[in-house]
């Protein structure tokens, strides 16, 4: 219904359960919609996952190996200079370390090249490296972002995305 509604141009918001960005087109085809008819009517791919926030109140600064840095996705030269924080646990947070969350967002624009590769049956994978060519942004990199701002820990972005 969401995918004919699409193609008589109404706009369509709908929620799918998927790994990733990319991986939401071939859970739509196994789901039996042709992949003509993804590639038409699919124009933005928003995946998303919620990590704890370091608490606040008892926010202090960790020491963590450069090499570490580099394992999660840091560059080389910006692995020394990176300002690592964790929670250290009080009673605003429970002695949890952690309170709130914040989300990692990962947005997929169908541009004319993925259309062309959805339609030409390619993997999850290849649908991914055309993506990140064309400056989508993966929820590892949203995380390390979320690293640099001293807003959450690298233990919260591993768990919840992949390199």
């Amino acid at each position: 219904i969401g995918i004919k509604a699409a193609l008589t141009g109404h706009l369509v918001l709908s929620t799918l359960h998927t790994n990733d960005a990319p991986s939401t087109i071939n859970r739509l085809m196994n789901m039996g919609i042709e992949p003509f008819l993804v590639a038409t009517s699919v124009n933005l791919i928003v995946a998303q996952r919620l990590i704890r926030r370091i608490c606040q109140k008892c926010k202090e600064a960790e020491d963590v190996p450069v090499q570490a840095l580099l394992n999660v996705g840091f560059s080389e030269s910006e692995a020394p200079n990176i300002q690592l924080y964790k929670g250290r646990g009080c009673e605003v947070c429970n002695q949890r370390g952690y309170k709130g969350r914040v989300g990692l967002f990962e947005v997929m624009k169908v541009t004319e090249d993925i259309r062309e590769l959805i339609l030409s049956g390619a993997s999850a994978v290849e649908l991914r490296r055309k993506a990140l060519e064309d400056g989508m942004i993966s929820l590892r990199h949203s995380g390390l972002q979320k690293i640099r701002e001293g807003v959450t820990t690298i233990e919260e972005v591993v768990r919840e995305s992949v390199l």
